[in-house]
């Protein structure tokens, strides 16, 4: 599959040019009637609008939606309802569902908009998917459709900003996916003298601290038997989402990018300090390592079984312990109190929503003006109202929704990663090695400063010289 995939993009780079001119796709020749400043849906807008969309059917393709469940909730019911509204009104079919694997995700996209075939309209991608073949040009620039207006405040400005290459904006997303925290187990808490209501009321007064944290890791790590060996620990976690965490949390990152520029951000002092951190809670034994022979997602079960009395981990990960007897918390992960920059931060890692760039101009601006209708807030309800209706069923109490995942939302809590965007480089090349103590973090910068420092390079080449043909 690997060597299939190098194959496939390196042919992508070899017609950007050729697809750059296309206007294929089902395109269609015959103007439709539309209008710029007209109502849309009963709101005045600047965008420019259609009237009618003569029936196109809109596909929208990713790697997760099984089919369309029925309408269960108030805010489900009522959704549907818009939707079908919006395509009576404007004659359109608009649909969503899972297309490839997650694995064969980007080559899918990538031959069907190479042979100038796309079985949708619009695809989902995965951060680590969007590189190759953007820079292959097969993205449509979607800043040059006058149907979406960006700066609307339903847009993920983080996704928004992520694809802002030059002058263009090559993807976009409404979602904003709540990512990594720390879920707690309260009865665990209890049992170690800690009011499992002491996180959320820390994390509200600014105070869930690396200091805190420590404390509450020194409580929760027992060895119950009195065998000489630890039968709970504080922690459990994977090493891709424990040390990017580390960093977020004292106001540090992987790569970063300043004036459209990337930069290594490993030999910075904050990089450095939350890496000694993090580790050094390893060392004190609080955090559980992989036990031998066990599964990479150990950590999982570790936290359901109650071997573990926290886990640093992904929000859609709550399926692997959502039957759990004991009930859990979720909150942020700590910051560095000391570091005045820093607060309790979490990294999006929000998927990315493309178009191929084969499509004419017009279809394309079909497109669009369906979608920008589609990712319209269900009337009577606010995106945040959104995002509580969907998570509520899923965890345990309200203040894990209320509070940390309004937390997660709001701009000032989140930091951006760019290492998706740069070839032949990842935060396994750090995090495995000294997750599992076999190398310092001082000596994992050194080992990777001149290869990050040199993929980073290319990179920057590689994005200016896309940015001055786009």
């Amino acid at each position: 599959m690997k060597a299939r995939m190098k194959k496939v993009l390196a042919m992508g780079l070899c017609v950007v040019l050729a697809v750059g001119t296309m206007t294929g796709c089902g395109g269609d020749d015959n103007k439709p009637d539309s209008a710029s400043g007209s109502p849309v849906n009963g709101k005045e807008t600047q965008k420019k609008t259609f009237t009618s969309l003569d029936g196109m059917k809109v596909r929208i393709g990713d790697w997760y939606t099984a089919e369309e469940e029925e309408a269960k909730t108030e805010y489900a019911k009522k959704t549907q309802q818009y939707r079908k509204k919006i395509m009576d009104d404007y004659k359109f079919e608009i649909s969503r569902s899972s297309v490839a694997s997650f694995a064969g995700m980007q080559e899918d996209y990538t031959n069907q908009v190479m042979a100038n075939n796309p079985k949708c309209e619009l695809y989902y991608l995965y951060q680590e998917m969007v590189n190759a073949p953007l820079m292959s040009g097969l993205m449509k620039d979607l800043s040059k459709l006058p149907e979406f207006d960006f700066t609307e405040e339903k847009w993920n400005p983080t996704v928004t900003e992520l694809m802002s290459i030059g002058k263009g904006i090559w993807g976009m997303n409404i979602e904003d996916e709540p990512r990594g925290g720390i879920f707690f187990n309260k009865r665990l808490l209890r049992e170690a003298g800690i009011d499992p209501e002491e996180p959320y009321n820390l994390q509200k007064e600014g105070k869930w601290t690396w200091d805190v944290f420590e404390e509450y890791c020194k409580k929760l790590t027992k060895d119950t038997d009195g065998d000489g060996k630890t039968d709970q620990y504080a922690l459990a976690s994977f090493n891709k989402y424990y040390l990017p965490m580390c960093a977020a949390n004292n106001n540090a990152t992987f790569v970063s990018r300043k004036d459209g520029k990337y930069e290594n951000a490993i030999k910075t002092q904050e990089f450095k300090d939350a890496m000694n951190w993090g580790v050094n809670l390893i060392q004190k034994g609080y955090v559980m390592q992989p036990p031998k022979g066990a599964a990479w997602d150990y950590y999982k079960a570790a936290f359901r079984d109650g071997e573990a009395a926290m886990q640093t981990s992904e929000v859609y990960e709550i399926s692997a312990f959502a039957m759990m007897d004991d009930e859990w918390g979720f909150v942020m992960f700590p910051f560095n109190q000391d570091n005045p920059d820093a607060t309790n931060t979490v990294i999006p890692n929000d998927n990315i929503v493309v178009m191929p760039s084969c499509f004419n101009d017009e279809k394309a601006e079909k497109i669009a003006f369906a979608y920008d209708l589609y990712t319209e807030n269900t009337p009577g309800y606010t995106k945040e109202d959104a995002v509580k209706e969907r998570y509520y069923e899923q965890f345990k109490d309200d203040r894990s929704v209320n509070e940390t995942l309004e937390m997660m939302n709001d701009q000032k809590h989140k930091t951006s990663s760019y290492v998706p965007m740069i070839n032949g480089i990842e935060t396994g090349d750090f995090c495995y090695g000294v997750y599992a103590l076999a190398v310092t973090p001082a000596k994992k910068i050194e080992e990777l400063t001149t290869k990050w420092d040199t993929k980073i390079a290319e990179a920057n080449a590689a994005y200016e010289k896309f940015a001055s043909t786009h």
